[in-house]
């Protein structure tokens, strides 16, 4: 039998636990999986450099809970002085976090949602500029901005995903924004300009 396909049957009755854990130790879905693919690929090493492989659960959450923690640490020795920040505008190059975190509120809001709270709280318009941006009137856009943040925070809250959000009268909406708009705010994200 081939190293990979030992190894395969070794921990295969374990990556649902394993997948949970690393859940657990995340709170998000994508961290999650890099950090379960990371376990896994040194889990591998370590089995083809010694060919053992005891207790793949046991071994897989220590790796998991290591690597999680050398990852908080690596991140944690970048820190900027508050008056620094503040000063700075935000610009995030990760593009797959921004991404993710775009889809996932297109997941909850519709488009005119999801737009009016980008513009209000990343690129801090005015209840009026939106208002003018978007021809409807300050009252409407300080309605929405409101059911937006409250839904968001709900869904958050939750932490799971779910197959399609609600609207008020509790029938399933479709994915409110198209692929070319999430594009678009990635971009604007990203390089700080509309």
């Amino acid at each position: 039998m081939k190293p990979w396909t030992e190894f395969e049957e070794a921990i295969k009755p374990h990556l649902r636990h394993v997948r949970t854990y690393c859940y657990y130790l995340t709170a998000s879905k994508w961290e999650s999986e890099d950090l379960l693919q990371e376990a896994l690929l040194r889990a591998f090493k370590h089995y083809r450099d010694t060919g053992i492989l005891r207790h793949p659960r046991s071994l897989l959450y220590k790796i998991a809970r290591n690597v999680h923690i050398d990852a908080h640490r690596r991140r944690r020795g970048i820190t900027v002085p508050i008056d620094e920040a503040l000063q700075l505008p935000y610009y995030d190059n990760n593009y797959a976090a921004i991404r993710g975190t775009l889809e996932w509120v297109t997941e909850h809001l519709s488009a005119r949602e999801m737009e009016m709270l980008l513009l209000a709280e990343v690129f801090d318009y005015s209840y009026q500029d939106i208002a003018d941006e978007l021809q409807c009137t300050v009252p409407a856009v300080k309605m929405v901005l409101h059911r937006s943040k409250s839904t968001l925070r709900k869904r958050g809250a939750q932490q799971e995903p779910t197959a399609a959000p609600r609207s008020r009268a509790g029938k399933r909406r479709s994915a409110p924004a198209l692929p070319y708009m999430i594009d678009r705010w990635t971009t604007a994200l990203m390089t700080g300009e509309l």
